[in-house]
């Protein structure tokens, strides 16, 4: 009875010595995962070329492991956190670059302004309000084209040349919004000011800059945002001229009511025209002479009485 007895320990031991080789050998095969501290830090969101004005599609969060996150990288959530979209990138970016304070130029910093021109470039600024500047939506950083609209009632009388429109500069990078040259931080709900006039800085070259300045005189100035689809946003890059200045656009182009107000003109004059005068006969007695002479003129068809005769004398 001991021996069958030592037996099925035996057999129980080595059951159990199996079972915990086996589950040793599970555990070594799948190390348990560690868990890495991560944080989102700003990075850019596509190759980025040098002297580009940051706007909020340039930019994203990319989760970075914190031991390497880079000294003076913009990481999410962070109190100090600068503002880096209105912003000059110093030098080109590739996709997924992260991006700390040194790769740009604040827009408070001195000479932001001087250093976001191009070479042989001007800055010039025009005034506009809500409604001429796109009810403040257009940015630093965008591209416009410039729209000049005249009265010209004074130098002309003809109805279908009472107001002129024509597009004076095109393509033009808007510098600066206002007295603020940073885009607002809540790019989303842009600040409306009512209708105050503010100012718009653009960038020129120094024939636009002659041009933008007459035109300001001339009439009020419209700004017109152009897309990015369809042109490169390389500062480098310069932007072909147009072949041919566009026909200004006139009043008659626009309303035919204009264009019919001088027959409409017509018409109502020629129905205000006076009506004709006959003259008016008067007779004059001198004693027992008896004349006729004209005394003025009165409206034909007046239905006005003539004069009784007088009593011829004994």
């Amino acid at each position: 009875m001991s021996n069958v007895i030592k037996f099925a320990v035996l057999i129980v031991g080595a059951l159990m010595i199996a079972l915990i080789v086996r589950v040793v050998i599970v555990s070594g095969s799948h190390p348990s995962k560690r868990v890495v501290d991560t944080q989102k830090v700003l990075v850019s969101a596509a190759d980025l070329p040098q002297g580009l004005l940051l706007r909020d599609e340039d930019l994203g969060w990319k989760a970075v492991p914190t031991a390497d996150v880079p000294q003076g990288a913009i990481v999410s959530g962070a109190p100090d956190a600068l503002e880096l979209k209105g912003a000059l990138l110093r030098h080109a970016a590739a996709s997924g670059t992260v991006l700390v304070a040194e790769d740009v130029i604040l827009p408070s910093a001195p000479g932001f302004l001087a250093a976001t021109l191009k070479p042989e470039m001007r800055a010039v600024s025009v005034a506009v309000d809500d409604v001429s500047g796109n009810a403040g939506l257009i940015q630093p950083g965008d591209y416009v084209d410039l729209l000049l609209t005249q009265q010209m009632d004074r130098r002309t009388d003809l109805p279908d040349l009472a107001v002129a429109s024509e597009t004076v500069v095109e393509h033009v990078r808007v510098l600066a919004v206002g007295s603020e040259i940073k885009r607002p931080k809540n790019s989303d709900t842009p600040e409306v000011s009512g209708n105050r006039a503010r100012t718009v800085t653009l960038e020129v070259t120094p024939r636009m800059g002659e041009v933008v300045s007459v035109a300001a005189r001339l009439g009020s100035l419209s700004l017109a945002l152009r897309s990015f689809a369809t042109a490169s946003r390389d500062p480098a890059v310069s932007m072909p001229a147009s072949a041919a200045q566009p026909a200004p656009v006139w009043a008659g182009d626009i309303s035919r009511a204009v264009r019919d107000l001088p027959r409409s003109r017509g018409v109502q004059v020629a129905a205000a025209a006076p009506i004709p005068v006959a003259p008016r006969t008067v007779t004059i007695y001198r004693g027992s002479e008896k004349s006729d002479a004209t005394s003025g003129v009165v409206p034909a068809g007046d239905s006005t009485p003539p004069l009784p005769s007088l009593p011829a004398p004994r």
